[in-house]
């Protein structure tokens, strides 16, 4: 079961249920698709912004490349703040009415409402705004709308037609404040709403990457942790996924976990928590105490060869996405929105609107 990400366009994404190999996918930007796995190569000219620029090549030979601008990036949307407790707080019972909710943003390092960009609507390949650089894939569609919003007057939206291998992410990295010190144990929340919901067999909502960090046998290869959906009885369910490149003998490990909770067509908040020194990650829904998939040390599925007891080295991060990417043909067409995004070093919770 192989999928992958894209650091640009590329990471990993994981194939399902069954260990059918679909080709590799390294977090500093490939789209594993081919059965060899991408590469990807970032040149930096310095901070995020300021002439660095990222290329992604995917493994079934087509490439797609983000060069940064000049200028430096901002966060678009101000603070953010989490209140205590990972997963605490209130359950979002906004299914319908897209209520505006608490201010997430005070303090945190790293908010997006997505709100503070007027001339952004329709979001291209490359394009760049705020602290994003865009990846999008012929087959998707990706634009800030106000269809579906938690908060102000939009949202991160990306469509998926359906029977493609497509979709739309956003990246950050270089000089914002969330990657200072390349940290590793991050918290974050975001909102969801989905709908249309259709399935593949693997596609990706939010990630992180970068080189493995340095307490860990895996020092030099890149590592990622990315949240997903894996189908189960054709219907989405959250998902991790994570992925470390090839070394040698060594390939690169595909490997997943799945939770038993299906993501609604509404608005759902989702928290989370990646530890890679500990190798702990943790998500929840809705505010709940308890979390609805937890992962320590390792996963339950890899793709073969690699054992599924191999430990998750997680990445010293220096770079995260957000949007919606199949690594395989979609059964239907796919709508996601995702606002209020808040990733910190410290705990955040979802708030009740």
């Amino acid at each position: 079961m192989r999928s992958f990400l894209i650091s640009i366009c590329g990471g990993f994404m994981i194939c399902g249920v069954i260990a059918l190999r679909c080709g590799g996918d390294d977090t500093t930007g490939t789209i594993g698709k081919g059965g060899s796995n991408a590469t990807a190569a970032t040149t930096s000219g310095g901070p995020s912004g300021s002439g660095g620029s990222t290329s992604v090549t995917s493994g079934s030979g087509g490439s797609t490349s983000v060069t940064s601008g000049s200028g430096g990036s901002t966060s678009g949307s101000g603070g953010s703040a989490g209140s205590n407790g990972g997963s605490g707080g209130n359950v979002v019972s906004d299914a319908g009415s897209d209520a505006a909710p608490v201010d997430p943003c005070v303090g945190a390092l790293l908010c997006e409402k997505f709100d503070t960009y007027p001339t952004v609507t329709t979001i291209t390949n490359n394009q760049r705004f705020g602290p994003w650089h865009a990846a999008l894939q012929t087959g998707a569609v990706m634009n800030l709308d106000g269809v579906h919003k938690i908060s102000g007057s939009s949202a991160l939206h990306v469509h998926i037609d359906n029977a493609v291998t497509a979709g739309g992410r956003l990246f950050s990295d270089g000089a914002q404040p969330i990657f200072a010190g390349q940290p590793t144990h991050v918290y974050g929340r975001m909102m969801m709403y989905i709908d249309p919901n259709g399935t593949s067999i693997h596609w990706t909502f939010f990630g992180v990457n970068g080189n493995a960090e340095p307490s860990s046998p895996a020092v030099g290869r890149n590592a990622q942790y990315i949240m997903s959906s894996l189908p189960r009885n054709n219907v989405n369910t959250y998902s991790f996924v994570y992925g470390l490149a090839a070394l040698g003998a060594d390939p690169f490990h595909d490997c997943s976990s799945q939770s038993t909770t299906p993501m609604p067509s509404a608005w759902a908040c989702i928290a989370f928590e990646m530890d890679s020194v500990a190798r702990k990650l943790r998500m929840y829904k809705d505010g709940a105490v308890a979390p609805i998939l937890s992962i320590d040390d390792h996963g339950n599925a890899c793709v073969a060869p690699t054992a599924v007891t191999s430990p998750w080295y997680g990445p010293s991060i220096t770079q995260l996405f957000v949007g919606a990417w199949s690594f395989h043909p979609m059964n239907a067409p796919l709508d996601v929105w995702i606002d209020d995004l808040v990733v910190d070093n410290k705990p955040v919770s979802c708030s009740a609107p």
